[in-house]
């Protein structure tokens, strides 16, 4: 029973800071810049890993002092090993599905090119990519 509830602690906790990281600490420079750089961009392949790397860690900064506030504040019963697991996971799909790449081949490979040319159709489906991987990473922190 205690699982349950803690996963559920958790995964509430994982999704609210996933929704003020993403869209109120990250930067429009760090929005702009994360993506993999298209061929006709101004962007450098530098500059884009040090806005995805920015925003990675202001993200995961967030995420980290809610989850511990939660975890003290509800008396969690969590491990530090599942915490690393649980964030890390996230750190690590999170940059990989920022490169934007990913959720344009998945869209397209999937029937969805006319909403991949879409930027809504793309925000949608990369926040519908980032919840499931939170949901995988609140199994880590309750599970392990």
């Amino acid at each position: 029973m205690y699982t349950a509830a803690t996963f559920a602690a958790v995964l509430g906790t994982l999704l609210v800071s996933h929704q003020w990281a993403d869209h109120c600490a990250q930067t429009d420079r760090q929005a702009a810049h994360k993506g993999r750089p298209e061929a006709d961009s101004t962007t450098t392949n530098a500059a884009s890993w040090r806005a995805l790397c920015g925003h990675l860690v202001s993200y995961h900064a967030v995420m980290v002092v809610m989850l511990a506030a939660a975890v003290v504040a509800l008396d969690l019963r969590v491990g530090l090993a599942g915490c690393v697991a649980g964030v890390g996971f996230s750190a690590l799909t999170h940059g990989f599905l920022d490169r934007r790449w990913p959720i344009r081949k998945w869209m397209v490979r999937t029937g969805s090119t006319s909403f991949a040319d879409q930027p809504f159709g793309r925000y949608t489906v990369d926040q519908g990519w980032h919840v499931l991987c939170l949901w995988c990473s609140a199994l880590l922190v309750a599970l392990v």
